[in-house]
């Protein structure tokens, strides 16, 4: 250390150490109890957000091919944070009766829809997994319920595809 004062780095350490700390001072954390405004500022504005019965939801996406979930309770604090675009998640729509607005509430906004017709509609998400790039097609009847999901390698995605 005392080399680096002799060569005249000193002024420089302690730039960078104002620097970061003044980072710290301003940046609020997101962990539980954290409001949506911080989230905001610290983020920017959601890709979604929607209302629940018991707050609200907002949803981000951080690095090209992943979905952050961020969800606040009635008095608007933070109580929990997920990863949305695994294979698992998407899986649990294929069993059951999950209609088109719970689907949205819990992956948001798809990144394609198509309607088919009469016979509903497909949503697809595209996502990274394992360093692989793949599709999620959801496919919905007419009356707006999955009734199945299907799993491709998206051959066109790159990082800068996104």
């Amino acid at each position: 250390m005392s080399f680096l004062l002799r060569a005249g780095a000193g002024p420089c350490i302690a730039c960078v150490l104002a620097a970061a700390l003044a980072g710290c001072a301003t940046s609020p954390a997101l962990g539980p109890g954290a409001t949506p405004e911080q989230v905001q500022a610290r983020l920017g504005a959601p890709r979604a957000a929607y209302a629940l019965p018991t707050g609200q939801r907002l949803f981000y996406s951080g690095k090209p091919g992943e979905r952050q979930r961020y969800d606040f309770d009635a008095s608007n604090r933070l109580v929990s944070t997920e990863q949305v675009f695994t294979r698992q998640k998407f899986q649990q729509f294929a069993q059951g009766h999950h209609e088109s607005a719970e689907v949205q509430r819990s992956l948001g906004p798809p990144m394609r829809r198509k309607e088919d017709g009469e016979t509903g509609s497909v949503w697809t998400y595209s996502w990274l997994d394992y360093g692989t790039w793949r599709l999620a097609r959801l496919r919905f009847d007419a009356a707006g319920v999955v009734h199945g999901v299907e799993f491709s390698e998206d051959t066109l995605a790159d990082d800068h595809y996104r």
